[in-house]
């Protein structure tokens, strides 16, 4: 494990990194991104803290102790013990502000190491047959040694989606050239989070029609590495502001981005497949059911915050008897309930993977997101309007610790069995995360996080058990007495081999490993989900 100090170290290392049009020479020191850099820092002290070692931190096979963000879940015991982490880093971050610290990052990897042949395998080239065995292995176990960050970059640039072919005309990142040293390869990766902050980008697709051989890149590239260029949004992070009045955005902004790859040498040892458009059709999306995981304990801490912050600000006001604002309160509180509930039947409802890993079950990590996003936006409404014109009409410190004007705000301010200064807090807290540029940033992330809310609905639809002739429509079948349905499934999985995304049964069986088997409707027991294969 390394320290807070070696991290940043790390990241001057000559790194191209453009923020809002300016570039950083050093993305530890300017005022645009130094506060997540110590952010991050602070994240990898902690880990080497002995107070939290027991949740932060795992021994290894080899007798090492290595941090938790990279520990690989072979029971629900594991799958519990790396929630219980992910809660803990959560709510020391203030209730999950950073939405891609290291873990929820690192895994994005857990599919690839847990099953590493289909990606050698698999690939196609355009001159001689490389060996690509072992690079995943070989690259895991040098990010695991070295404790480095990685962030996925597997989102391409915006086409025109009217036209099947029309990927092919666009700038994202291709292959140019194959050699005896490795690929090299030009053009845009669109998207990824914390690009300045991390050590090495895990490149990849998600499939899309019209997606070429030259297109299909999957490989692990240091940020540093020559022709590699970050383009970040940019900074709403507010360094020189008095912390009281911006709690959140004086603590950084993790910076979302997009990097340009100019004719750049990947040798064959970074590379984990190239060249098969159909492998991005059916495996990378497994990838992201952990980042999927992790986004789902993430969003019931939100859920808690926003809880505890309607209890505080209704009781500070004296409107927390009143019985309409009971009842919004019991419906926030279902809500923070209901997000658990999803969170806590993937892990019950999990089984195991071709490589053994436990997975918690990916159908209620979808379930969870979805009822997340629905609900929502209903609930900050409910929250800003129990705080009334308090979350917009707030003295800043300066006003208040004015020796003239500072004692009359706070007599007028102060709230039941509340300071002024304590309830300003609250009303701070809840227009940072949800009225402000910052905050709103975060709002939109969660809202397109990996897949949004319309893709992770039909995602429900892609999944066996849910398809006309699979096991979910056998009661059915059975009250109204239907006899041969053979006809009936043969023409409804006709239609699906027609989609671009068909259904999990027509994929390869490696792939259909990482998803729940055939035959789930949701009430197998604990065992039965971990004894498959």
């Amino acid at each position: 494990m390394r320290t807070g100090k070696e991290y940043l170290e790390s990241l001057r290392d000559g790194r191209k990194v453009y923020v809002g049009g300016e570039l950083i020479e050093d993305v530890t020191t300017h005022p645009k991104t130094c506060g997540y850099a110590q952010a991050i820092a602070e994240y990898y002290d902690l880990h080497l803290d002995p107070e939290h070692q027991d949740i932060t931190t795992f021994i290894d096979e080899n007798g090492k102790r290595q941090s938790m963000h990279w520990f690989l879940p072979r029971s629900k015991e594991d799958a519990v013990r790396r929630r219980k982490y992910a809660e803990f880093l959560f709510r020391h971050f203030k209730g999950g502000i950073f939405t891609r610290p290291p873990a929820g990052m690192n895994v994005v990897m857990f599919t690839q190491v847990d099953d590493q042949k289909p990606w050698a395998e698999n690939s196609r080239f355009t001159g001689p047959r490389r060996d690509l065995t072992g690079n995943i292995q070989r690259q895991w176990e040098e990010v695991t040694s070295k404790d480095l960050a990685i962030s996925p970059m597997f989102v391409d640039v915006q086409y025109d989606r009217g036209r099947d072919d029309a990927l092919a005309d666009t700038p994202m990142l291709s292959i140019v050239e194959e050699n005896d040293e490795g690929i090299v390869v030009r053009g845009w990766k669109a998207i990824g989070t914390s690009l300045p902050f991390v050590n090495n980008l895990l490149i990849g697709n998600l499939w899309r029609p019209g997606q070429t051989p030259e297109q299909t890149i999957y490989a692990m590239v240091p940020v540093a590495t020559a022709g590699v260029t970050v383009v970040a949004r940019e900074s709403r992070a507010q360094p020189d502001a008095d912390p009281y009045d911006r709690p959140l955005a004086t603590i950084g902004d993790e910076l979302d981005g997009m990097v340009y790859f100019d004719d750049v040498l990947i040798p064959w040892p970074q590379v984990q497949h190239i060249g098969n458009p159909d492998h991005s059709k059916w495996y990378p999306q497994r990838q992201f059911d952990w980042v999927h995981l992790e986004t789902q304990i993430r969003q019931c801490i939100h859920a808690e915050l926003m809880v505890g912050l309607a209890l505080l600000i209704t009781q500070s006001l004296g409107t927390s008897t009143q019985p309409v604002v009971q009842a919004q309160l019991a419906e926030l509180i279902r809500f923070r309930e209901t997000c658990r509930a999803f969170m806590l039947a993937a892990e019950e409802t999990g089984f195991g993977t071709p490589g053994g890993l436990f997975k918690p079950n990916n159908i209620y990590i979808d379930f969870g997101r979805a009822h997340y996003l629905e609900n929502q936006h209903d609930m900050v409404n409910t929250l800003i309007d129990f705080c009334g014109r308090g979350v917009v009409i707030q003295p800043t410190k300066r006003e208040l610790d004015d020796p003239y004007i500072g004692p009359k705000l706070e007599q007028a301010l102060r709230g039941s069995e509340i300071s002024a200064r304590d309830r300003i807090k609250i009303f701070r807290q809840i227009s940072e995360r949800f009225l402000t540029e910052w905050g709103t940033r975060h709002e939109m992330f969660e809202k397109f996080n990996g897949t949004p809310l319309y893709l992770i609905n039909k995602l429900t639809l892609q999944r066996t058990e849910y398809q006309v002739d699979g096991p979910l429509t056998q009661l059915a079948r059975d009250v109204l007495d239907f006899g041969d349905t053979a006809e009936l499934g043969k023409r409804a999985q006709e239609a699906e081999k027609a989609s671009h995304y068909a259904s999990v049964r027509f994929q390869p069986e490696y792939a259909r490993g990482q998803d729940v088997h055939e035959g789930y409707i949701g009430h197998q027991t604990q065992e039965e989900a971990g004894s498959r294969p």
